[in-house]
């Protein structure tokens, strides 16, 4: 198996590629700064400095929010043809947290009360109605940058005027009391791999490790365990950090597709880079037995040899439809030895068509 880990060729990164080679046979690495994709009518090109990037087996892509769209981009040219840990949809979720919010409030995660405001006098309307202290943050930024603390209206206020020039949107949180400390959670599919709990500096409220916390193996309970694995899954992640206030309810902070590993890996004494590398192992192989680049002898051959056992089969296709009108793939017919002739009854409902050959009673 071929592993390509494309990112800002961060340690961490680094660290899961070494690991990587016990398991594949070949793992390369790539800056994602290098990375051009060619559109076209009938084609989608992945390039890296100019040349065709090879198939590879698995795509593990990191880095920075600067780079969502890219890396949005590159997983939707890839997915059909390799593992790729992360969905497309995923980058441009996790990589803004309000986004982040709605996602999971949808897929009903516990989240903080939020707000967005898109003028700096809007935000300022929110002020007045809502209890202190507070959380502004952008709704970009990592390692805790552009979050801050607010206790009254006109703290709140002067943060809103520095924050101006950003020319953002702003986000407006409440504040929970977990004395200056929050979850971080390491989620590998349905697995927590690890867990530590951040500590911040004395007179800081950001418990992020690049901002000087302490962080130190924390055993979490199964409720929190299921809430950061469900956490994942909203926002399409197979491998992430998810942050967590531990208060009276848990909730939701973040979701980060691009963990360091540095921090909590000194804190558990775990080689989360090789259980990384492990996993990204597993799913490919999985991927590999059931992709759909099977050949069509191979997918037809497979259903006759199992259609006594398993009659109902499910292919994973895209639709051509020309002037509104849907035009099947051949191998439908194939096998359901659907004729011109036959009478046929739709099923529809919203995103669902049945097909079904309508016997008449004689």
């Amino acid at each position: 198996m071929k592993l390509a880990i494309i990112s800002m060729g961060g340690k961490s990164s680094k660290l899961i590629a070494e690991e990587a080679k016990k398991h594949f046979a070949q793992v390369d690495q790539f800056n994602i700064k290098g990375i051009e994709l060619h559109a076209t009518t009938k084609n989608l090109d992945v390039l890296y400095k100019g040349q065709p990037l090879k198939n590879y087996d698995c795509v593990y892509i990191r880095g920075s929010h600067k780079y969502a769209l890219l890396q949005r981009s590159l997983t939707r040219a890839l997915q059909f043809n390799s593992y790729m840990p992360i969905a497309p949809e995923a980058f441009t979720l996790a990589h803004n947290k309000f986004l982040t919010l709605l996602e999971l409030q949808k897929n009903k995660v516990e989240i903080p009360t939020t707000y967005l405001a898109a003028t700096t006098s809007s935000a300022k309307k929110i002020l007045e109605k809502v209890n202190y202290p507070i959380i502004i943050k952008l709704p970009s930024g990592t390692h805790g940058k552009g979050v801050m603390f607010a206790d009254s209206i006109s703290s709140a206020s002067s943060v809103l005027d520095t924050l101006d020039v950003s020319n953002q949107p702003y986000i407006i949180q409440e504040y929970i009391e977990t004395n200056a400390t929050d979850i971080r959670v390491i989620v590998a599919g349905n697995k927590v791999l690890a867990a530590m709990k951040r500590k911040a500096q004395s007179g800081e409220l950001r418990a992020n490790i690049h901002m000087g916390a302490i962080g130190e193996k924390y055993d979490i309970n199964y409720d929190t365990e299921q809430l950061a694995i469900k956490s994942a899954k909203a926002l399409g992640a197979d491998i992430c950090a998810v942050d967590i206030l531990e208060g009276s309810k848990s909730s939701v902070l973040e979701v980060n597709l691009s963990p360091g590993l540095s921090g909590i890996m000194q804190a558990t004494k775990l080689n989360l880079a090789e259980k990384i590398a492990e996993f990204l192992a597993e799913k490919t192989a999985e991927f590999k037995k059931t992709s759909s680049k099977k050949g069509y002898k191979d997918i037809l051959e497979e259903l006759e040899l199992t259609q006594e056992k398993t009659p109902i089969k499910e292919i994973l296709t895209n639709l051509e439809i020309k002037a509104g009108i849907i035009k099947i793939p051949k191998i439908i017919t194939d096998i359901t030895k659907f004729t011109p002739d036959d009478e046929v009854k739709l099923i529809i409902a919203k995103d669902k068509l049945i097909i079904q050959k309508h016997e008449i009673e004689k």
